[in-house]
């Protein structure tokens, strides 16, 4: 997990605005979003990041968030402050009144959640995911059905 990275045109985005994607990546979805990072509950929560506002580009493999502050560089360049999530870091999503939470946990910051306002966006943005993460849980328990008909599967045996 990346937060709070300095990235450059033509590494991180484009002078579009746009995530440089690699070869893996699709595009599932981008949103104009609030968004807030911080660690511990939402009655004690210590902040990381303060409330921003940017886009969040969602492809098949992470999460990219890409603030709308574009930064001057050294070397007469542009960047802009951004984000990144990496699915495998997600551990749940919890859509609450007028905003979605992202629960995400890795070695080098623990367990910290991302907080997307506006709901209605977020909560599209994000249905994608959420359903992901309910297949990796029922593949770990064994759990997850065929998307076959029992029927079909018994013709070709």
């Amino acid at each position: 997990m990346k937060i709070d990275q300095v990235g450059e045109v033509g590494v991180v985005m484009t002078a579009a605005n746009e995530p440089v994607l690699t070869g893996k990546d699709q595009v599932i979805g981008f949103r104009a979003l609030n968004y807030e990072i911080y660690k511990g509950t939402f009655l004690a929560k210590r902040p990381i990041v303060e409330k921003r506002h940017g886009w969040a580009w969602q492809t098949r493999q992470r999460i990219l968030l890409l603030d709308d502050e574009w930064l001057d560089l050294p070397g007469g360049k542009k960047g802009k402050r951004y984000h990144e999530i990496p699915f495998e870091e997600a551990t749940g999503i919890v859509p609450k009144k007028r905003r979605v939470l992202l629960h995400t946990e890795d070695a080098e910051h623990g367990k910290v959640v991302f907080e997307f306002r506006p709901f209605g966006a977020a909560s599209r943005l994000l249905a994608w995911l959420k359903k992901e993460l309910e297949h990796r849980e029922m593949r770990e328990d064994g759990t997850l059905a065929s998307p076959y008909r029992p029927e079909d599967r018994q013709r070709q045996a």
